[in-house]
């Protein structure tokens, strides 16, 4: 399967960083689903939300839970063999991006329902505007010596 294919987009999808990074507004269904759903979306059931933001034969080797805290910023940092996937449960915030290989930058805001993608070489911060929580997901496992630090935003305090 092609990197970060993991998670095909029949939501809203914009690019950053010339297709690197993606984000995906997941499709919201309401009630269960008439005929072919998405493999990947929100449905708005009677017994609460169930949001499906990973259906693939890839495998996850890594999965982690992040709570958001209103003007925190978590990463600052980019992976050599770590792709990964951050899907945002509740809250808001701007994830700073920059290319390592080619110098570029990019910022996109993330909201509640959202799916982003960050490949390799490419350095993250997320700056978290409103509280909430977030699902960050990869095919690899974690490996604390593929953990780089780029100081994206240093007038912030910097987290994992």
């Amino acid at each position: 399967m092609a990197e970060g294919s993991c998670c095909m987009s029949l939501g809203e999808e914009r690019q950053f960083l010339g297709g690197k990074v993606r984000r995906i507004s997941l499709a919201v269904i309401q009630g269960k689903p008439e005929g072919e759903a998405p493999p990947v979306k929100r449905l708005l059931l009677p017994q609460g939300e169930l949001a499906q933001f990973h259906s693939s034969s890839e495998g996850m080797r890594y999965v982690a839970y992040a709570e958001l805290r209103a003007g925190a910023v978590r990463g600052n940092h980019y992976h050599k063999f770590k792709q990964e996937w951050i899907y945002i449960i509740s809250g808001r915030l701007s994830l700073l991006l920059k290319d390592i290989e080619s110098g570029l930058s990019d910022t996109l805001t993330l909201a509640g329902g959202d799916l982003a993608f960050i490949p390799t070489g490419v350095a993250h911060a997320l700056h978290v505007q409103e509280s909430g929580h977030a699902i960050e997901f990869s095919p690899s496992a974690f490996d604390p010596a593929d953990s780089f630090p780029c100081d994206l935003d240093s007038s912030r305090v910097s987290g994992q």
